[in-house]
């Protein structure tokens, strides 16, 4: 099969992936000349969506392309581009694996936050009138950490935000392990996957997944009910994913995205075979997925960057400004490896993906990796070196 990947940013990046391991043939189309996605598409088409929005010679030169696949998957949040794209399929009669209603909701984090308090699911605890600190402060638009910052007290707060919290949510920060799950499915067709655990860099930017998570089985069946209940809730059709946080009461649920994510579907898929891109288009097209494995493997994603002769374990921001990344297996010792920029002399980044047996197996293939490509011990731990 040949799909159309929109966006070769780390969400194409994502999708490009997994389509190789269905053994589909990929149709890139970005704005950039260079972006991250490149090398792992087959082929590549360099133009903005947004143009899509008018029906001219040109733009139906790309649709001619893009309708010798069988489906078209965003990759991208862009709000024109997504709804140029919509449009655009919707006259040529493409398939579009993509719920503009339920994405246009889980896009803001105001509208989420009203889907959470209509839906009974546990979340932070809003700031209030009065506030005790710390708290988190997030822009309403975007999804993921962009934006995010722990505010120690008020007058931080007043300076991260001067006029004020309009357009922003703010809640009680709350520590603990993050998770997160994906759901896929229409309504009345679920079906859950795998947990897995994610761990945060400085700025809450996810460094690592670990699957499957080392979470109680507890957890994660209220995890599976609460997102059953929002995607019923949307009447999703397509993927959506959910993050939480367990505190000492319990998850408290973060954020929800009708998108298709990035990372930890990755890692769902070195632990347990499963593919979201192969459940995602099920959706759409008459298509069976994989199975998946019997017995699951334990798997580890993570980010790596040398940079000024030292060597850093940032949150995936750091993937998408050293071009596009190259596929790589068995990288000093790592399954599979994204590598971009010069590992040869200059500056670098990597993700590297990493399989065994058991969670103590894939911490010492991990630590082989890491001692191979120089890194101290200290370092290793997923700080700064």
């Amino acid at each position: 099969m040949r799909v159309t990947i929109v966006g070769g940013g780390l969400q194409g990046v994502e999708l490009c992936w997994l389509a190789r391991k269905a053994g589909w043939e990929t149709l890139l189309v970005d704005s950039r000349s260079a972006p991250p996605a490149l090398r792992l598409a087959d082929a590549f088409l360099r133009y903005d969506a947004t143009a899509l929005a008018a029906d001219d010679g040109p733009t139906r030169e790309v649709m001619d392309r893009m309708a010798e696949t069988a489906v078209v998957i965003p990759a991208l949040e862009n709000g024109p581009a997504l709804a140029a794209l919509e449009r655009a399929c919707a006259r040529r009669g493409v398939p579009f694996a993509f719920d503009a209603r339920a994405y246009a909701v889980t896009a803001s984090k105001l509208r989420s936050r009203e889907l959470f308090l209509r839906c009974g699911t546990p979340i932070p605890r809003p700031a209030g009138d009065r506030p005790a600190f710390p708290l988190i402060a997030k822009p309403s638009g975007g999804s993921g950490s962009r934006g995010v910052r722990l505010l120690p007290d008020e007058a931080a707060l007043n300076a991260y935000l001067p006029e004020g919290s309009a357009g922003w949510i703010l809640e009680s920060y709350c520590p603990g392990p993050s998770f997160s799950l994906e759901i896929c499915g229409t309504p009345g067709r679920y079906r859950t996957f795998q947990t897995t655990e994610l761990l945060m860099d400085a700025v809450f930017d996810c460094r690592a997944v670990l699957a499957p998570a080392c979470a109680p089985s507890a957890v994660v069946a209220r995890m599976e009910t609460e997102l059953v209940r929002l995607a019923e809730a949307l009447e999703l059709h397509g993927l959506m994913d959910l993050e939480v946080i367990l505190g000492e009461d319990g998850i408290r649920v973060l954020e929800i995205d009708a998108r298709f994510p990035s990372q930890t579907p990755t890692a769902v898929w070195l632990s347990s075979g499963v593919n979201l891109a192969e459940h995602l288009v099920s959706c759409f097209l008459p298509l069976t997925p994989q199975p998946g494995f019997r017995v699951p493997r334990h798997a580890r994603y993570e980010h790596i960057a040398f940079h000024n002769g030292a060597f850093h374990f940032p949150g995936e921001h750091v993937m998408s400004g050293h071009g596009p990344l190259v596929p790589l297996r068995d990288w000093h010792g790592a399954d599979e490896a994204l590598v971009g920029g010069d590992p040869d002399g200059g500056d670098w980044v990597a993700t590297l993906l990493f399989t065994g047996t058991t969670a103590e197996d894939v911490e010492a293939r991990r630590g082989r990796c890491l001692r191979e490509l120089g890194v101290s011990g200290t370092s290793a731990s997923g700080g700064d070196a």
